[in-house]
């Protein structure tokens, strides 16, 4: 069985809740599937770093269970109608069950921690969980406003960023590597990547292979890097009156996407990405070679290029 498999059925199993509903609402969140690039990055940095695997996978499982309630909430939060081309959880169980639901996935990932973790492990994971939820209220604070560059990183570090650093940093912990900061920086820079990509994709991506479709942010009103990137070649003025707007008309959202293209915003993303990799890779480089670190090299890669 490869990792993934190993580490889908652990989502399963060790979910185990004991009221039906919190496991027909988890299971249907988990089986709508997902890269599972939280868990994967946290084993492969493990054996890149000379330890067990097996031994990073119930820490790896209990961070993607951290990334799970995250959505769970996001969802409820934003109104969301769909997550990953299916009807989202809180349209299917309702806003209640669904927070409950992430509830109790945060406090599964802390039992999986304090079972197969320790303290250090503990204090990382929390750090990375409070940032997470700052970040979500500075995000919903921002809605409707045009906002600056370093507000938009503010935002993206702690909403991915920092969990991908956990991440990375947990599973070079498994490994007994004293310089697990280094590793958590690695991870972090790939969390921005990824986010960025992610926020590309809803101005460029292809809704058959995203699962959702392009102009949500615009429709909610967040502003992203794309649009940040080119707002001074746009009309401000008409950029904010869209943004406040409750329901802008989908012919609006197209024209401010399109011409975000046009001028240069999807392309200014990817190479902001692509440095993002590149100090990952930094420390990539300095890791002695290994099947793992080949497998990390290639997600690196991926994020970059997925969907596009």
């Amino acid at each position: 069985m490869g990792l993934i498999e190993i580490i889908e059925s652990r989502l399963l199993e060790d979910l185990n809740p004991k009221v039906k509903i919190v496991l027909e609402a988890g299971r249907y969140l988990i089986e709508g599937g997902g890269k599972r690039l939280r868990p994967l990055i946290t084993v492969l940095t493990c054996g890149m770093c000379g330890g067990d695997p097996e031994k990073a996978v119930p820490l790896g499982v209990g961070l993607e269970y951290i990334h799970a309630a995250s959505l769970l909430h996001d969802d409820v939060v934003d109104g969301a109608q769909s997550r990953r081309g299916r009807k989202a959880a809180n349209l299917i169980f309702g806003n209640g069950v669904a927070v409950l639901t992430g509830d109790y996935m945060y406090a599964k990932a802390l039992q999986l921690f304090s079972t197969y973790g320790n303290l250090e492990m503990i204090r990382v994971v929390s750090e990375a969980v409070m940032e997470m939820a700052e970040a979500q209220v500075l995000e919903l604070s921002k809605v409707g406003e045009l906002i600056t560059e370093e507000e938009y990183f503010r935002i993206i570090d702690g909403k991915t960023a920092v969990l991908f650093g956990a991440c990375t940093a947990v599973g070079s912990m498994v490994a007994k590597r004293e310089d697990y900061e280094t590793f958590r920086r690695m991870g972090f820079h790939i969390g921005r990547a990824f986010q960025l990509i992610d926020d590309l994709l809803d101005y460029a991506g292809d809704p058959s292979k995203t699962g959702k479709p392009v102009g949500n942010d615009l429709r909610e009103g967040k502003v992203t890097y794309p649009l940040i990137s080119v707002l001074d070649k746009l009309d401000k003025d008409r950029v904010e009156n869209l943004l406040r707007t409750p329901e802008p008309s989908r012919k609006e959202i197209d024209r401010l996407r399109e011409e975000v293209i046009k001028l240069g915003g999807a392309d200014k993303t990817r190479e902001r990405a692509k440095e993002e990799i590149g100090k990952a890779m930094e420390v990539l480089e300095s890791v002695e070679d290994s099947p793992y670190k080949e497998e990390l090299e290639r997600i690196l890669e991926f994020v970059v290029l997925r969907e596009l």
